[in-house]
């Protein structure tokens, strides 16, 4: 009894069968099994029989269909073991990646990398540079060079935060630790206005005149990141004695720089 069956009567799944998609060589298996008599479409068609040659069994047949289904319901089908892909297959792989996602450019300059709005971290030119050349280099596509780009600014932007706050962190500690140095919280601001003060002194151009923009550039280091124990312990001593005597400060010691004695207004008293 001659029997059709939809898998044997597809050319679609004869051609895919003898291109071997199954997992098979594709070049049939020797002599036409007797149960190819059984389907019209396998008998009349040597190139199908050639083609289901391999299997033992209509059942045989059917399993290999069904793992054939599975494969080329993929988007995109890889073989689980990638290291059996040749050279040429691997070339054409990376020829289409690279015209996804917004394509290759042909050099390192063809990458346009807008900075992502938001960024607070300054971005280096030349760093830059080198990253559109190691996208190039790498294959990677503008749309997912660009991605990466925004990554690495949120995780500057992330880091600068972080370092800021270890800066605030130890500039509380070292205040708190002058205050044990001074004997109280009271003083160690009192002798740490003497030593901004003397600091001061040292702000000067070229003339030897005091500079404020010098000192402005400074100022934040010193009262909000803090300057380390060891330099508020070096410079407390030179700062008394400059104030005492005159001597010791900057060249700028005979007019302080502003910032110094107004804002505190009780070194006057001392």
């Amino acid at each position: 009894m001659n029997r059709r069956h939809w898998l044997f009567g597809n050319p679609f799944s004869v051609r895919f069968f003898a291109d071997g998609a199954d997992g098979g060589d594709g070049g049939g298996g020797g002599e036409t099994p007797d149960w190819h008599g059984d389907f019209p479409c396998l008998a009349n068609n040597p190139e199908a029989s050639k083609a289901m040659s391999k299997y033992a069994d209509p059942d045989a047949a059917m399993s290999a269909a069904v793992e054939a289904q599975k494969k080329i319901g993929k988007a995109y089908w890889l073989p689980d073991d990638h290291s059996k892909l040749t050279d040429v297959q691997k070339a054409e792989i990376r020829s289409n990646v690279a015209k996804m996602d917004g394509g290759v450019p042909e050099t390192a300059d063809g990458y346009s990398l807008p900075i992502p709005d938001g960024t607070k971290s300054p971005i280096d030119e030349i760093g830059l540079a080198e990253f559109k050349v190691f996208a190039k280099e790498n294959n990677i596509p503008l749309d997912l060079a660009r991605s990466l780009l925004g990554f690495q600014v949120k995780a500057m932007d992330r880091m600068n935060v972080l370092a800021e706050q270890a800066l605030v962190k130890n500039a509380v500690e070292t205040k708190n630790q002058f205050a044990k140095d001074c004997g109280g919280e009271a003083e160690a601001v009192l002798r740490m206005g003497w030593i901004k003060e003397y600091l001061q002194t040292f702000c000067t151009d070229a003339a030897g005149k005091p500079d404020p923009k010098m000192w402005e550039a400074f100022e934040p280091f010193f009262d909000k990141k803090g300057m380390e124990i060891v330099f508020l312990r070096a410079l407390k001593g030179p700062a008394q004695a400059a104030r005492g005597t005159g001597g010791g400060a900057g060249p700028g010691s005979v007019i302080v720089a502003p910032g110094g004695q107004q804002e505190y207004s009780e070194m006057k008293n001392k």
